[in-house]
C-alpha cells in the first residue's frame, strides 16, 4: 500500500518540478492552489452549514474564493455561496462594512444597486477555515456577458467586442448609482471594475433544479497528482464556471450591482494599498499618496471610455510583481495619463521619483530608449474616442462623452465631482 502524500506547504510551488498535479489547460482557478491556508475543495452535492445550503453549479473563481450556486433549504429557494481562501478569509473591516450596507439599505434607494450580503458563516475544511458568504445570485459580469451578445458572435480576432449603446450607458448609470450609495455611507469600494458589476437575473425561485444545475459532461475537468496518490486538499474534479447566462436580465429591465466588497474600506481609515486594477489607478495610488473616494470616480471615468468603445483606456501591463516591473508600469502609465488627458502638473512631476527620465526641464518629452529615436506620443482621448466609438455614438454625442471623461479625469481628487455630481450630468439622464 502506497505511503500516504505529505501536506503540502502554504507556499505556492516556486517552479513546476515542485508541483503536485499533471498539468491541465482548463480555464479556471489553478490546482495547485488547493493546498493549506488556499482554497476549500468543493464537490457538486456538498452541504454546508449543517445541510442549510446544497452546492449544483460552479458560478465563477477568482484569485481568493470559488462561488457557487447553491439550494437554500429556507427562502430564498437559491443563493450564490462565495468561499473565501482559508488564508484570506473576510478580514473584520468587510464584516462590519456588509453589516453597515444591511442596516443602510432600507433607507437608501440606490442601494439596490449593491449587492447585499444575506448570510454569513464559517467553514472548517481541509486547508482551514474558510469564510462563507452568501448572496442573492446574480447573473455574469460586465466582463463577460460582452461576449455572450448576439452581435458580438462569432467572436473573430480583430473584431470589436462591446456593449450596445444603450447596455452600456444602463451599466454606466448603475454602477454610478451604487456608489453614490457606498459613498454617502462613507464607503469606498476600492475595485470598480467591469468584472465587480453583475448583472441581476430574472426570478429562479420556481426552476426545478435539474434546470439550474452543472452540466458536468462538458464541465469537469479530472485532477491527477503527478505521483498517482490521493490528494486529500484537492478536489478530485475541478468544473468550469457556468455563470447563469441564459437567465440574465437584458433587455429594458436590466439591472446591474456592484459587488466585492473584499477591497473596500472606510472613508476615515484607508489602508496603505489597494487591489484597483492596474489600468484603472488614479495617480495618487501610481505614486503612492494618500486616497479615498476619488479613487472609484477615477476608474468609472475610464470605464465610461471603456464599455462605449470596448478597449481600455490606459493599456497598462505588469508582468511580474518585481520593482523594476513596477516601476517601468508606474512610468508607462504617467506617460499615458500626459499624452491622452493633459500634460501633468509640477506637483504630479515632483513626486514621480523618475520624471526626469521621460520628460526635460520644460516637460518637454525625451526618447529614453536611444539617442536619435523620437519620444512616443499617445493619442488624446478625443482622437482615441473618434477612432474606437461605434457608429451610433455621432460628433456632437461624442463631444459631450469627452468631455464628461475630462471632468471626471481630475488629477486632483478633490476637484472630481462626487457620484451624486455625476448622476446630475445631462448624459445620464437622456
Amino acid at each position: 500500500m502506497p505511503s500516504p502524500p505529505v501536506t503540502p506547504p502554504v507556499e505556492l510551488p516556486p517552479g513546476r518540478q515542485s508541483w503536485r498535479f499533471k498539468k491541465t489547460s482548463a480555464c479556471c482557478e489553478w490546482v495547485e492552489l488547493y493546498r493549506p491556508g488556499g482554497f476549500h475543495p468543493v464537490s457538486l452535492g456538498d452541504s454546508f452549514c449543517a445541510g442549510k445550503y446544497r452546492v449544483i453549479r460552479k458560478l465563477g473563481d477568482g484569485s481568493f474564493s470559488t462561488v457557487w450556486l447553491a439550494v437554500s433549504t429556507s427562502t430564498p429557494r437559491y443563493v450564490a455561496l462565495k468561499i473565501m481562501v482559508a488564508k484570506a478569509s473576510t478580514t473584520d473591516t468587510e464584516l462590519k462594512i456588509l453589516d453597515h450596507l444591511e442596516k443602510a439599505a432600507p433607507a437608501h434607494p440606490n442601494a439596490q444597486h449593491v449587492t447585499v450580503l444575506l448570510d454569513i458563516f464559517q467553514h472548517q475544511g481541509p486547508n482551514g477555515k474558510h469564510q462563507c458568504l452568501v448572496f442573492e445570485p446574480m447573473g455574469a459580469t460586465a466582463a463577460s456577458l460582452v461576449e455572450e451578445l448576439p452581435e458580438n458572435k462569432p467572436a473573430m480576432k480583430g473584431k470589436r467586442q462591446r456593449y450596445p449603446k444603450w447596455m452600456a450607458k444602463q451599466i454606466l448609470l448603475h454602477a454610478l448609482r451604487g456608489l453614490a450609495f457606498l459613498h454617502e455611507i462613507s464607503v469606498v469600494h476600492g475595485d470598480v471594475q467591469p468584472g465587480n458589476l453583475l448583472f441581476s437575473i430574472k426570478d429562479i425561485k420556481s426552476l426545478e433544479e435539474g434546470e439550474l444545475k452543472q452540466d458536468e459532461a462538458s464541465t469537469a475537468i479530472p485532477v491527477h497528482r503527478i505521483d498517482e496518490k490521493d490528494d486529500r486538499w484537492a478536489p478530485k474534479i475541478l468544473y468550469l464556471k457556468q455563470p447563469l447566462y441564459d437567465h440574465v436580465e437584458s433587455g429594458p429591465n436590466l439591472h446591474v450591482k456592484l459587488s466585492d466588497l473584499g477591497a473596500a474600506f472606510w472613508l476615515a481609515d484607508p489602508p496603505s494599498d489597494t487591489v484597483t486594477p492596474i489600468g484603472l489607478r488614479a495617480p495618487e495610488l501610481i505614486l503612492h499618496q494618500p486616497f479615498g473616494s476619488g479613487i472609484d470616480i477615477w476608474s468609472f471615468g475610464c470605464l465610461v471610455f471603456e464599455f462605449l468603445t470596448g478597449r481600455s483606456l490606459f493599456a497598462v501591463m505588469m508582468l511580474s510583481k518585481e520593482q523594476e516591473e513596477q516601476d517601468d508600469a508606474d512610468d508607462d502609465h504617467l506617460t499615458q495619463l500626459n499624452d491622452i488627458i493633459q500634460p501633468l502638473p509640477d506637483s504630479i512631476m515632483a513626486a514621480w521619483p523618475r520624471a526626469s527620465i521621460w520628460y526635460g526641464p520644460n516637460h518637454e518629452p525625451l526618447a529614453p530608449y536611444g539617442e536619435g529615436e523620437p519620444p512616443h506620443i499617445h493619442d488624446s482621448l478625443e482622437v482615441l474616442f473618434a477612432k474606437n466609438k461605434p457608429d451610433e455614438i455621432g460628433d456632437e454625442e461624442t463631444a459631450v462623452v469627452c468631455s464628461l471623461v475630462r471632468q471626471i479625469l481630475q488629477y486632483d481628487p478633490a476637484k472630481r465631482p462626487s457620484a451624486v455630481d455625476l448622476l446630475k450630468h445631462p448624459w445620464f439622464s437622456e
